[in-house]
């Protein structure tokens, strides 16, 4: 499923240019842009007069706060937008399943003394470990085969799930919430979903551009 966050990342972008176009005023924006290259160029062709080279310095982050201003509305819906969508794409892309045969941890923030239940596929190999300094009940797991299902949590009265995903399939929302499941890390050739999705976005802007 990693193939997936190639569209993903296209639709995000075609969507921030879009909010760009739609937020922005484009011409004040290039203007913007055209003088803080004039600006750059004026250390280089001020180099051996500081009080000038300094003059442009001061320009540029004046021209630096303008264009922050130009585009702050479509900055700030852009973040929303990715903030939300963070725990699952997280989930997706910087998480595996867990791994059969190998031993992971269940954390739970809970009161009073939890029981633990889990899917078939799935074995308890520890009884609950207490923290006492961070309030939290923890308990050793390792899945035996490809499994997925819902672990829950019964404490004082109440029930808490979760699934849980060992060998294949998609995690559901890596969130932490009151339980935590530690799922292993994986990468995309050798790098963070993160400089993928921000290359393949940027690119799709620029395009719809």
């Amino acid at each position: 499923m990693t193939w997936t966050l190639i569209p993903v990342s296209v639709i995000y972008g075609f969507v921030a240019a879009l909010l760009l176009r739609r937020f922005s005023d484009r011409g004040a924006v290039r203007a913007s842009m055209n003088r803080m290259i004039a600006h750059v160029m004026e250390f280089r062709l001020f180099l051996d007069t500081p009080s000038l080279v300094l003059r442009a310095q001061c320009d540029l982050l004046r021209e630096n706060l303008r264009l922050l201003r130009l585009i702050l509305l479509p900055c700030v819906i852009l973040a929303a937008v990715f903030i939300a969508l963070f725990p699952q794409l997280d989930a997706s892309y910087g998480h595996a399943p867990l791994k059969p045969g190998e031993p992971s941890v269940i954390t739970a923030r809970l009161d009073g003394e939890p029981r633990l239940e889990v899917p078939p596929g799935i074995s308890i190999e520890t009884p609950a470990v207490h923290s006492i300094h961070d309030h939290e009940m923890s308990w050793r797991v390792r899945p035996i085969g490809n499994t997925a299902g819902e672990l829950m949590i019964r404490a004082n009265g109440r029930i808490l799930m979760k699934r849980i995903v060992a060998g294949n399939g998609v995690i559901n929302g890596y969130s932490r919430g009151p339980i935590g499941i530690r799922y292993p890390h994986k990468s995309i050739f050798g790098a963070h979903w993160m400089v993928w999705f921000l290359l393949i976005s940027s690119a799709a802007a620029l395009v719809y551009r």
